[in-house]
């Protein structure tokens, strides 16, 4: 298994090893996320998911798909043992959770009727690699589901320079190791490379409205600031500066009080066939 995790200051670039940043990913529901793929799942499907995190969309899955046998992998050890201490908890015996890399699966060809993955290839200098990997572990006649992000031109109500100034730092940090949040526009493409026969491809827009949304979503982007060491490795590259990075906390906090706060932003996803080749 190969491990090509970027680090700065002997963390993960993404600070994904912190307990805050892990806690941003334990409300995620897989009816919610996952909506456009749950209506082709069924009782007795084998399911990958990789980028599992904490584990909550993979125990919607094996809920969902018992008895067949659900796996959540994930490249940082510490979102494996949240996912771990999550199934004690009163998971389900057909799902499991195991540290593993996307470019480099630890599985069988054709081991998986459905693998699924989000917020994985917006990390990824080679998506296409990746996705490669996706296609072999998954059955012929199996499917590929993933999600990516499209953060180009986020629709921020009222304009919030802070907000705009954080997006525009958080893809340059991406950009920086050749990953991207901008490019679900080119998710079908990027299966396609990889294999796949897309048969469904879709973009759509997130709603946040309202001061409880708005301030949740504001929390959240206000933890990344302060917990990714991204931000911290733009200080040092004199992108940006400490005083900044406070300025842009209290304007994003201001923005989440205005009564019509509104913030909605794009994702992409695609399902992709694995047929005869």
């Amino acid at each position: 298994m190969t491990t090509d995790v970027p680090q700065f200051g002997g963390r993960p670039f993404y600070g994904y090893d912190s307990a805050t940043i892990q806690r941003s990913y334990t409300n995620r529901d897989a009816v919610q996320v996952a909506d456009f793929l749950v209506p082709r799942l069924s009782e007795g499907m084998s399911l990958l998911d990789c980028g599992c995190g904490p584990g909550p969309l993979t125990l919607g899955f094996a809920e969902i798909v018992a008895p067949g046998r659900v796996v959540g992998i994930d490249i940082e050890p510490t979102m494996i043992d949240q996912a771990n201490q999550l199934k004690s908890d009163g998971g389900p015996d057909n799902l499991e959770f195991q540290v593993g890399d996307i470019y480099d699966l630890s599985f069988e060809d054709g081991e998986f009727d459905v693998v699924f993955s989000s917020a994985v290839i917006e990390h990824l200098s080679d998506p296409v690699r990746a996705l490669r990997e996706v296609l072999r572990v998954t059955k012929l006649g199996g499917i590929g589901a993933v999600i990516r992000t499209d953060w180009s031109f986020p629709f921020i109500v009222p304009e919030c320079p802070e907000l705009s100034r954080f997006f525009k730092l958080f893809e340059g940090g991406f950009n920086r190791i050749g990953g991207s949040l901008n490019w679900g526009r080119f998710l079908s493409a990027h299966m396609r490379e990889a294999g796949f026969d897309v048969v469904e491809f879709q973009t759509n827009m997130s709603q946040l409205l309202g001061q409880s949304a708005a301030s949740a979503s504001a929390e959240t982007y206000i933890s990344w600031i302060e917990n990714i060491p991204l931000f911290q490795e733009s200080i040092e590259l004199g992108i940006t500066t400490d005083a900044e990075l406070k300025s842009m906390v209290n304007g994003i906090r201001e923005w989440a009080k205005h009564p019509d706060a509104y913030l909605s932003l794009a994702r992409g996803h695609a399902i992709g066939v694995k047929n005869g080749q």
